[in-house]
C-alpha cells in the first residue's frame, strides 16, 4: 500500500506549477487545524467545499505564511523553486488529496513545511487562495466499500476495506482518501492509500481492489488525541 508522506511526488508538483487556467468562484474554505511548529514543521489542514455546481479537477490551495506583524514570510521548497524556473510567481502550496471533486462536496488537504525553509522568520498566521481545474471527459466513480476502522489501546488505527470503480471509464491508480477529524469535528490531517495492486494500472468499471493499513496514529505525537475518519475514493487519473 502507498501512502501520503511528507513529501509531495514530481508529477504532482509539475501540475501546480504548469495546470491552465484556474477555478475560483465558487469554491470555500472551512479551515481546520494549523500549528506553526508541529515537530520542526508548519502543518495547515483545511476542506475545500464545491458549490460550483459541478465537478471540478485538482482543487489546491496556495498558502502564504505571515510573522506576527503580518510581513510576509519567504518559503523556499520543491514547489516555489520550481515555479522560478518557469519564470512564475514563486508561491508556495499543496494539492488536495482528491483529484476529482463533485459538486457539494469537499477536498481535504494538509500543507507541511519544514520550519527551516522559511528563511528564519517564525509564522504565526497564514492566508489561504483556493483554486481548481475544469475536468475534461466521462467523470470516473469509485466507491468505498465495506471500510472497518478498528482502534487499539494506545488509539492507534487500523483501517481496511474495497475500493469498487462504480463509473463508466477506467480508474489509473484508485485510492481512498482519508480525512483525520478531531472530537471537536475539526480536520487535523489527511492521508490516502493506494493499494499496490493498481497503482499505475486500471481498474475497469465495476471491478473491485482491497485496501488496508495499520498503525495510523494521531499526526503530533507528542501530543496525541482522539479522532476518527471520513474517507472517499478517488483515481489519479481516468481513460475513456
Amino acid at each position: 500500500m502507498r501512502m501520503r508522506g511528507k513529501c509531495v511526488g514530481l508529477s504532482a508538483l509539475a501540475g501546480l506549477a504548469l495546470a491552465g487556467p484556474a477555478l475560483a468562484a465558487g469554491l470555500s474554505l472551512v479551515p481546520g487545524a494549523a500549528v506553526y511548529d508541529a515537530d520542526g514543521f508548519v502543518r495547515i489542514s483545511g476542506e475545500i467545499q464545491n458549490n460550483t455546481g459541478k465537478t471540478v479537477c485538482t482543487p489546491q490551495v496556495d498558502v502564504f505564511l505571515k510573522d506576527a506583524a503580518g510581513k510576509p514570510i519567504t518559503v523556499t521548497s520543491v514547489l516555489t523553486e520550481t515555479k522560478r524556473g518557469l519564470q512564475q510567481e514563486p508561491t508556495d502550496g499543496v494539492l488536495s488529496t482528491r483529484h476529482w471533486l463533485p459538486n457539494g462536496e469537499v477536498a481535504v488537504f494538509t500543507y507541511l513545511r519544514d520550519v527551516k525553509k522559511l528563511g528564519g522568520a517564525k509564522p504565526t498566521q497564514h492566508v489561504l487562495a483556493l483554486s481548481a481545474r475544469a475536468c475534461e471527459g466521462a467523470l470516473p466513480k469509485i466507491t468505498v466499500e465495506g471500510f472497518k476502522d478498528t482502534v487499539d489501546s494506545v488509539g492507534s488505527h487500523a483501517v481496511s476495506g474495497t475500493l469498487r470503480n462504480t463509473g463508466s471509464v477506467p480508474c489509473r491508480s484508485p485510492k481512498i482518501v482519508l480525512g483525520f477529524y478531531g472530537t471537536d469535528g475539526t480536520l487535523i490531517e489527511t492521508n490516502y492509500i493506494e493499494p499496490d495492486a493498481t497503482f499505475q494500472k486500471q481498474l475497469a468499471p465495476g471491478k473491485s481492489v482491497a485496501f488496508s493499513r495499520d498503525a495510523m496514529a494521531s499526526p503530533d505525537w507528542q501530543k496525541p488525541v482522539k479522532f476518527s475518519f471520513k474517507y472517499w475514493g478517488d483515481c489519479a487519473s481516468h481513460e475513456p
